[in-house]
């Protein structure tokens, strides 16, 4: 067995997320074993801490732009490649499948390189080996797990994420949070994957009219959303553009039920094993859903579902997602009385 394994997954945060339980398996296999990590800067903190993974590596993809004829890109590539070689890795397992990581892959001259037979991009031919999945939608967790059949590990049992929490951002949250409170997230990455903001109005109206402290997480740019719900009802806590990777995750930690669309931090709430409410439209659930948790996605049935669509002139399959579902599915998940 391998006993240096370098793991390429440089992004995003929910697939970064859903890519943990492999690499747990990896550990549990092999504890001796140095296991390192290609992760973008801005993403490291959802990593840095974890018991199986030894050091990050960081692959700045923006900052290595040009890297040609740029001198500091191009100091940030030749980092970057001494540090995949450096450590004479025995195995490298390409969990991204795109040309640049089968590159990557292929450049630290690991004689065991792993990635999946349909990778994108051509990015096969940089493996060693490949990992086959079945023709049916299969569970991201379970895609990423698969990767280690090569090496004969078992991944049968519960995955486990163990998402190390920073002390400082707990304190923090802590200080600024009341306890178990209802988490909404309104944005997401498209906005196809977002339900409409008179929703999570609503849905925030109910869950204060039931007594339950209400917290709204989202990035700089969904601010302008959050800020509607806060109008609506000001006991909110509003936390967009105002946490740390670090702090959104030591936040999360404290919700007693998640309410957002399929976005990077859904995928964190279901790995700190919160319950969630999953709000899906052109993605499909089966594919990349809150893992265990399906029964806890609402979803409205459209012909063109899934259409992984980043704009949409209908946007039927989110509109028809209603008030009355939502609340529903929050108060059996959440156990509100009344």
């Amino acid at each position: 067995m391998p006993q240096a394994f370098l793991i390429i997954k440089p992004s995003s945060l929910g697939d970064v997320v859903t890519t943990l339980p492999m690499v747990c398996d990896l550990k549990a296999a092999c504890p001796a074993a140095q296991i390192d990590w290609v992760i973008h800067p801005g993403l490291a903190d959802l990593l840095r801490g974890h018991w199986a993974i030894n050091n990050l590596i960081a692959f700045d993809r923006k900052g290595m732009a040009a890297w040609w004829y740029k001198p500091a890109a191009n100091k940030l590539f030749r980092n970057l490649i001494s540090a995949v070689r450096r450590p004479a890795y025995h195995c490298v397992i390409d969990a991204q499948g795109l040309l640049r990581s089968g590159l990557l892959a292929h450049i630290s001259r690991a004689p065991t390189r792993i990635g999946f037979a349909n990778a994108r991009e051509g990015s096969r031919w940089c493996y060693t080996h490949h990992a086959t999945l079945p023709p049916l939608p299969q569970m991201a967790v379970a895609r990423m797990r698969a990767l280690l059949a090569t090496l004969e590990i078992d991944t049968s049992g519960p995955p486990r994420y163990d998402i190390p929490i920073a002390p400082a951002a707990r304190a923090a949250m802590e200080a600024q949070l009341p306890s178990a409170p209802a988490m909404l997230i309104p944005g997401a990455r498209w906005d196809t994957k977002r339900w409409g903001i008179e929703g999570y109005t609503a849905i925030a109206t109910r869950l204060h009219q039931a007594g339950l402290p209400v917290v709204l997480l989202g990035s700089p740019d969904e601010k302008p959303l959050c800020d509607q719900i806060q109008q609506a009802v000001p006991s909110a806590v509003n936390l967009a553009g105002r946490t740390t990777l670090a702090q959104m995750i030591a936040a999360l930690d404290r919700a007693r039920v998640v309410i957002a669309n399929d976005s990077g931090p859904l995928h964190v709430a279901v790995a700190l094993g919160k319950p969630v409410v999953a709000l899906y439209g052109p993605t499909d659930p089966n594919f990349v859903g809150p893992y265990g948790q399906l029964n806890h996605v609402i979803r409205f049935p459209v012909t063109c579902h899934p259409c992984r669509l980043r704009t949409c002139d209908h946007h039927s399959c989110m509109k028809g997602i209603t008030v009355e579902q939502v609340w529903e599915k929050t108060r059996d998940v959440a156990g509100i009385e009344g």
